[in-house]
């Protein structure tokens, strides 16, 4: 598949960037990318890459950005309930270990993901996985962490498990059972 005549490519060529660095990004105007079984194979402009492989099924992205993928390193993607009302308490000043006395806090969370059944889980999960893919996100590390028992814990992993071989996400999941 050859992805062509891109506003903007952007690639992760050279070395690793630290600091201010980080901010400057390989950018090929009018860009192409030649991808086979899932994999890039070449990048350039798309004269260039277009010349070079003529016969080549084609997807144009004219007017668009082409960039690599999302790669996000620390998540929980297994959990039940909601905290939301723990936002506006802190707004108003009370500390964490305010709210943990008053119930909330990872207590409430591990409480909610113990009681929630396994499709519950699943379907909560898979929705935000699909979510983190329709946002750009490609890959995701997704620890356990909220069953604290080794029942909910083990019931975590498989659900991380299962939606990884699923995909569209791919999924590199920790058994974390310690999390507290």
């Amino acid at each position: 598949m050859l992805i062509h005549s891109a506003s903007q490519l952007i690639t992760l060529a050279g070395p690793p960037q630290r600091g201010r660095e980080l901010g400057r990004l390989e950018t090929i105007p009018n860009g192409a990318v030649l991808m086979r079984d899932g994999m890039i194979v070449e990048t350039g402009t798309t004269l260039n890459l277009l010349n070079k492989y003529p016969d080549e099924e084609r997807l144009d992205a004219d007017g668009k950005a082409v960039l690599p993928g999302f790669v996000d390193p620390h998540t929980h993607l297994v959990w039940a309930g909601d905290r939301a009302a723990e936002f506006e308490m802190r707004l108003q000043g009370k500390s964490y270990m305010e709210i943990m006395a008053e119930g909330g806090g990872i207590s409430s969370t591990v409480k909610a993901t113990r009681n929630a059944d396994h499709e519950t889980l699943l379907h909560e999960t898979r929705e935000r996985t699909n979510n983190m893919f329709a946002y750009g996100t490609t890959t995701a590390e997704a620890k356990t962490g909220y069953g604290l028992e080794l029942k909910t814990e083990l019931a975590q992993m498989e659900i991380l498990l299962q939606l990884d071989h699923e995909g569209p996400l791919e999924i590199a999941p920790t058994f974390l059972a310690a999390h507290a």
